[in-house]
């Protein structure tokens, strides 16, 4: 083994960007026919959605039956060349474990990579998220060439930690976090090795969906290879290999040039979260923006420090993968997802920062302080493009989480542990000229789907009392953001389960509007043990909450020993019968609420998207609550009015700042934030990991 031995690679992470060209990849590009190339480049696309959907097909576990796969096409230097995904932070991470292999094990006697191998790996310090998502990867031969990679990533709901589901709010190192695999060949000769899987299948929960979806990832990548051989064999290696490259490139060069016609400027972002895992607390995500001529430079100067003994922390590498959630899907949506986007973006990253985990730190949080981070580049992507083009200056998805997680057994006798898929069922932005779409997926997954209730209910001890759209769940605007879902489970037929819950946003809003827009509204969970809503089903007269608003409200029948509780749950027991309610966000407005077509507003009231209160106390429109009648000089003076007492209560900016300074948040909040109001203040100085 090359390098560093028996400890994480630091190396090999730094090596985000496209690999120099090899004197083969340089050679082949004279050869390539620009029509040809732009064939091979779509049938290279098709194959690797082939792969992706080949992979939802036959897994196990709830994302990737609905949609939190990336399948990719990798250089055999390890760059992502082709991906299909709709999760799109694994197009700059994907390639760090392959790279990894390339330098570990291609020259390892002991190991290898040879024709018919297999690889696995989990650990988030190159896979860049959390150890739930897992991937595997097998290297192509042709005529006893290595050509490329071919690799899926999935979140699998389960990896072995302290608590189900995946993720733990109890961590306090990365050794309560369950697996952590370096990659490691599982499979030779086109078999998988037993001993291998019997041993990560003893390490989790549920060893059936651990198994199941290591199998379906090596089918689809087999399938993949086929195809991949089948154009190699079209087109000579040389082509293949130069085309991969080529990709690449142009990817690279089309960044850069899209970002150097943008106006240069400096866009600051701070963000906020109000938990650190088993406790509330306050840490700062601080996000600078700078654009310079064709370069994006992200700087995070002043963030808090690392949080020591609690899971919320990131590395770095996955800081970035979430920001190409931002870049593939907004700025540069018409260019290839894939790492030579880098080509244009540059980082720095200060020592001991919770966005730059060291040591035995923990994760395992990392996806919530991810998704903070990537509200923020919303905000600064918004203003820094909305001169180039408004119409993609758009408000952030719901960026706080609100996942179910847990495990225990099931109606069957079976154990399981996993997530349920309403994530992916949030709100999409407000956007310039229209209101975000309702429960339109994942930010991070936009192309995944949240599953049929019944196919849930089919093999986890659920019922769910309802799922649907929840009204003032979004962030109010002149355009006004998507419904997320809100919906009620009863455990059913058993009574050795666990739930919890991970997400942020229950003291404040993780999610905020653009150019005036609202905020979504914070989110939290209300469980109900030794509910009698079984029997309120057996009797079927007494009418039952149909939405997550009729679940607080006076008349509500249910009762029980109820509970409102942080979005961010640590898993405790339930059992049969009892109750779990909670809602997934909405998106964010966009826009001043005072200049919303009132249409829209009397829509919104007939489809119950939106409160009487909302519209009387924010809107501003004056109506018939009976017949929706419309008074249009009534909503004039009410709006005159609002902005009359806005400008009563205005002040010139210095005086605002004097008054803002002397605020703080109490001290138990600032726990673990640093020093307030810069968290950096009397810490090392920011070290840059990348040159600007």
């Amino acid at each position: 083994m090359t390098g560093i031995a028996y400890a994480r690679d630091h190396e090999v992470v730094q090596r985000l960007r496209p690999e120099p060209m090899t004197e083969a990849e340089i050679a082949a590009q004279a050869g390539i026919d620009p029509v040809e190339f732009d064939i091979f480049k779509h049938k290279m696309h098709m194959i690797a959605l082939e792969g992706k959907e080949t992979t939802m097909k036959l897994g196990a576990s709830t994302a990737m039956r609905w949609g939190d796969v990336a399948f990719g096409i990798f250089t055999r230097q390890g760059d992502l060349s082709v991906c299909a995904t709709g999760i799109y932070h694994h197009a700059v991470l994907g390639q760090l474990p392959l790279k990894y292999v390339v330098k570990h094990w291609v020259d390892e006697p002991s190991v290898g990579v040879k024709d018919g191998d297999s690889f696995f790996y989990n650990d988030p310090f190159y896979a860049g998220v959390h150890n739930a998502d897992m991937g595997l990867a097998v290297p192509v031969f042709y005529k006893g060439e290595l050509m490329c990679f071919i690799a899926a990533a999935v979140h699998t709901g389960e990896a072995g930690g302290t608590e189900p589901g995946g993720t733990c709010n109890t961590a306090k190192t990365k050794y309560d976090e369950g697996l952590l695999v370096p990659p490691i060949k599982i499979g030779e000769n086109y078999q998988l090795r037993e001993d291998i899987l019997n041993m990560l299948a003893a390490m989790t929960r549920d060893p059936r969906t651990m198994i199941l979806d290591i199998k379906a990832r090596l089918a689809a990548a087999r399938i993949a290879q086929r195809r991949v051989l089948e154009v190699i064999e079209e087109k000579g290696p040389e082509f293949f290999i130069g085309g991969l490259r080529r990709i690449l490139t142009q990817t690279g060069e089309a960044a850069k040039r899209r970002v150097a016609e943008l106006n240069d400027g400096i866009y600051r972002q701070p963000r906020f979260l109000d938990t650190v895992g088993t406790e509330s607390g306050l840490t700062k995500i601080n996000l600078t923006m700078i654009k310079q001529g064709d370069r994006i430079i992200m700087d995070f100067e002043n963030t808090s420090p690392l949080v020591e003994g609690r899971p919320i922390n990131s590395f770095f590498q996955g800081i970035l993968g979430l920001s190409c959630v931002y870049y593939c899907g907004w700025l540069f949506h018409d260019l290839p997802a894939n790492n030579g986007l880098l080509e244009a973006i540059d980082w720095r990253f200060p020592e001991d920062a919770m966005v730059n985990a060291k040591g035995d730190a923990s994760t395992s949080l990392a996806p919530l302080v991810q998704t903070c981070f990537t509200q923020g580049i919303f905000l600064t992507g918004a203003r820094m493009t909305y001169s180039y083009d408004s119409s993609r200056a758009v408000a952030a998805w719901f960026s706080g989480f609100a996942i179910p997680t847990f495990g225990g057994i099931n109606q069957f006798g079976e154990g399981i542990a996993d997530i349920t898929p309403e994530i992916n069922a949030t709100g999409c932005g407000a956007r310039p000229d229209m209101d975000g779409v309702e429960a339109a997926g994942a930010f991070f997954a936009t192309m995944s789907d949240c599953s049929d209730v019944e196919a849930t209910e089919s093999d986890r001890p659920f019922l769910y009392t309802f799922r649907n759209l929840f009204n003032n769940s979004y962030g109010h605007g002149k355009q006004r953001g998507g419904c997320g879902v809100g919906f009620g489970l009863i455990v059913h037929d058993t009574n050795r389960f666990m739930l919890g819950s991970m997400g942020g946003g229950s003291r404040f809003p993780t999610t905020l509007g653009l150019f005036g827009g609202y905020a979504v509204p914070p989110v939290f969970v209300q469980t109900v043990h030794d509910s009698n809503i079984k029997t309120l089903l057996a009797d079927g007269h007494t009418p039952l909450p149909h939405d997550l608003s009729e679940v607080f409200t006076a008349d509500n029948p249910e009762a029980g020993v109820k509970e409102t509780l942080d979005v961010n749950m640590v898993v405790r027991p339930f059992n049969d019968g009892d109750t779990y309610y909670v809602a997934v966000g909405g998106g964010g407005g966009y826009g001043d609420p005072l200049e919303r077509d009132p249409v829209s507003v009397l829509a919104d009231l007939r489809n119950n998207r939106v409160s009487h209160w909302a519209a009387a106390n924010i809107y501003k429109i004056a109506y018939d609550p009976e017949t929706l009648r419309f008074d249009a000089e009534g909503t004039e003076a009410l709006r005159k009015a609002a902005r009359a007492k806005r400008l009563a209560r205005a002040k010139p900016y210095g005086a605002f700042v004097k008054d803002w300074s002397k605020l703080s948040p109490p001290a138990d909040a600032l726990r673990y934030y640093g020093t307030w109001p810069n968290p950096r203040d009397g810490m090392q100085p920011i070290v840059q990991l990348r040159a600007a």
